[in-house]
């Protein structure tokens, strides 16, 4: 398993919430706990205030984080929330533990990172410009700023947080860019553009890992009956457009059965789903059917052959045994699906509408 330091945004969110509660932590030693409290000037009166504020805010957070996970809009709202918040305690700690001279000052490199990952270059800057603006007023309430050492500390911690900020962020904004520009690399050749599905270098990267894992699996081929008269009749546009739609069913529909779906070429669909009984394959199929017969504008028609993992550990041979039951319900009277004990499963509606043709 390759190792990557590499967050998305909610995970870097639960990371920095975590750090949150380490630094309550450290605030709680530095005003309480000897020998810190004992050697560092500390408000301990205005202190508790902000101390259950955080912590009240950081529950909250938390609770937010976990509802939060899939709604990409609240998501959002916490991280703005959540970097406004570490610039108003920092400030507030900062000044109530010595100001300028305040033993948590590096906490403000972390500040700087948090707004550069969510708002890029901006995010440094105006950062690092918030940050200065209220050290240097912190400067000049706290200490005799007239003073060489005073304002030496100050220019000096300013000078450096800018320099390490700035090159923190370039190299942050650069990290983050090439790995959007790999993922979108990976995505490009795994997955197809028009049906929105693993493509089929996807499929034999995974088909044949499986085999040779030697995992049980239920392997399904098939393509779309007469679909060159859906292009021929109502043109590439209309056909497009229900390769689009099949997919979505598709990958809802495989996922729900803890598979997966793939387009194998054209008009052609893979199917690789976990071993499940017979009556379990049955009702997948069924579902699909009734899912596929309702598509817009078009219903769809597709025959499948099936194959199991168990039949042959050869890649090619299970390809070919699910290619030629495919061939066999094509033969069959097409919207069908050849089983791996040569058992034709047709579709109700079909067996209906074979019996009125019939009559």
């Amino acid at each position: 398993m390759k190792f990557s330091l590499y967050l998305n945004d909610y995970e870097t969110e639960k990371l920095f919430s975590t750090l949150r509660w380490l630094f309550v932590l450290i605030a709680t030693l530095l005003f309480y706990v000897p020998p810190f409290s004992e050697n560092i000037s500390t408000n301990k009166t205005v202190f508790p205030y902000l101390l259950v504020s955080g912590v009240l805010y950081m529950l909250v957070t938390q609770i937010a984080l976990i509802r939060a996970r899939e709604d990409k809009r609240s998501l959002k709202l916490i991280l703005k929330a959540g970097i406004v918040f570490d610039y108003l305690a920092l400030i507030w700690l900062m000044f109530l533990s010595e100001g300028i001279h305040s033993p948590l000052y590096p906490i403000s490199i972390l500040f700087v990172m948090h707004a550069t990952i969510y708002w890029r270059t901006k995010g440094a800057l105006i950062s690092l410009a918030a940050f200065s603006t209220a050290y240097i007023a912190m400067g000049l309430v706290t200490v005799d700023i007239t003073e060489f050492h005073e304002y030496f500390t100050l220019t000096f911690n300013l000078f450096f947080l800018w320099i390490i900020g700035l090159f923190g962020a370039l190299i942050m904004l650069r990290e983050r860019a090439q790995h959007v520009q790999k993922e979108a690399y990976h995505h490009l050749a795994h997955k197809d553009y028009l049906s929105g599905l693993l493509n089929h270098r996807s499929f034999q990267e995974r088909f044949r890992s499986r085999l040779e894992q030697n995992q049980c699996f239920n392997l399904l081929i098939g393509d779309i009956d007469d679909f060159k008269k859906v292009n021929d009749e109502y043109g590439h546009l209309t056909g497009d457009d229900l390769i689009r739609k099949a997919g979505d069913v598709f990958r809802i529909h495989a996922e729900t059965y803890n598979g997966q779906a793939f387009r194998y070429g054209g008009e052609e669909f893979v199917f690789i789903l976990p071993y499940m009984e017979d009556s379990i394959l049955e009702r997948f199929l069924y579902v699909l059917y009734d899912r596929l017969k309702e598509l817009e504008p078009l219903p769809i028609s597709m025959s499948f052959g099936h194959a199991q993992s168990s039949e042959t550990a050869e890649p090619e041979k299970l390809i070919a045994l699910a290619d030629q039951r495919l061939y066999v319900a094509k033969k069959s009277g097409k919207c069908r699906t050849c089983l791996t004990n040569d058992k034709l499963f047709i579709p109700e509606n079909e067996i209906q509408n074979e019996k009125e043709a019939c009559r």
